[in-house]
């Protein structure tokens, strides 16, 4: 359930109520960065790290933010408290601005905009994935490469994504692996892939693949559990051979695989490291240590 209360640059309107331009870029030409955070028992899960990661977005971008990182953070949480929000999914979001259509007249556009939005969701509502998990199709269609959009920056334009996904759908799946151009294994529609393989846990590099901040917490986890985690590239092979694949993703947190393609991965059912490794993030989140609190002690 989406919260009642949107930040819109500075100010706070009910969600019926929120507007932004028709001409924001955002909406002409998917001209903007976003983040996906996770709150769990009254904490935005590393949301420093998401921070760090949104203005290196805007950097490469060009975009000049309007806030500096400390307000960005207190507009974030604000909006969580604004909408009671102890656990569920927050999206800030900015486009470069609004102003006439044609990128030739970039020159006139206003100060960007920023937008946040709080949603309610429960671990309850994922469950069944979790417990049972799910099955995905190897998209035809191929990740953007680096080349032609640096893959750290998580752009606004989810169109690849989106394709993936439906054509996922389309054929009967649950969710959607693109591979590169040369034919490796990059990244879910949103979301990061891992498999286990003779007890170690591998995942592709990041080179043409988002950097999640998920999947920085599941390799630190990982190594606290001298578990060992190889990041090198991964081909179709090595998914539909491995004892376990997993995705992993802010909202998501860690889903298991168990099926690709109509190839069972492993006995079919969710294994015991990806268990393993989501008790341990689900403690971590639980726990506060690397959160930033939503409401005052």
């Amino acid at each position: 359930m989406i919260g009642e209360w949107v930040y819109v640059n500075g100010e706070f309107a009910k969600k019926d109520e929120a507007k932004v331009s028709v001409f924001d870029h955002a909406f002409v030409y998917g001209d903007g960065i976003f983040e996906g955070l996770q709150a769990v028992n009254g904490g935005v899960f590393k949301l420093d790290r998401h921070i760090e990661r949104f203005y290196r977005s805007a950097r490469y971008m060009e975009i000049t933010m309007p806030l500096s990182p400390e307000a960005m953070t207190a507009a974030i949480l604000e909006t969580a408290r604004r909408n009671g929000l102890r656990d569920g999914y927050m999206r800030p979001m900015v486009s470069r601005g609004v102003g006439p259509m044609g990128i030739r007249n970039m020159a006139q556009l206003s100060a960007a905009t920023v937008v946040i939005v709080a949603q309610h969701e429960r671990i309850e509502d994922r469950k069944a994935a979790f417990e049972k998990g799910i099955r995905a199709h190897i998209a035809s269609i191929r990740r953007v490469p680096s080349e032609c959009l640096d893959s750290r920056v998580k752009s606004a334009n989810y169109i690849n994504n989106i394709m993936a996904y439906l054509e996922a759908k389309h054929a009967g799946y649950d969710t959607a692996i693109l591979l590169d151009m040369q034919g490796n294994v990059a990244e879910g529609y949103g979301n990061n892939v891992f498999a286990v393989d003779g007890g170690a846990l591998l995942t592709p590099p990041v080179g043409n693949i988002l950097a999640g901040i998920t999947r920085e917490a599941v390799m630190e986890l990982a190594k606290g559990m001298n578990l060992p985690t190889e990041v090198r590239p991964m081909t179709v092979y090595d998914l539909v051979t491995a004892e376990e694949v997993f995705d992993s993703a802010s909202m998501s947190e860690l889903t298991p695989i168990v099926d690709v393609d109509g190839r069972r991965i492993g006995d079919g059912r969710p294994g015991p490291v990806t268990k393993r490794l989501h008790r341990a993030l689900r403690e971590l989140m639980e726990s506060g240590r690397q959160s930033a609190a939503i409401f005052n002690a």
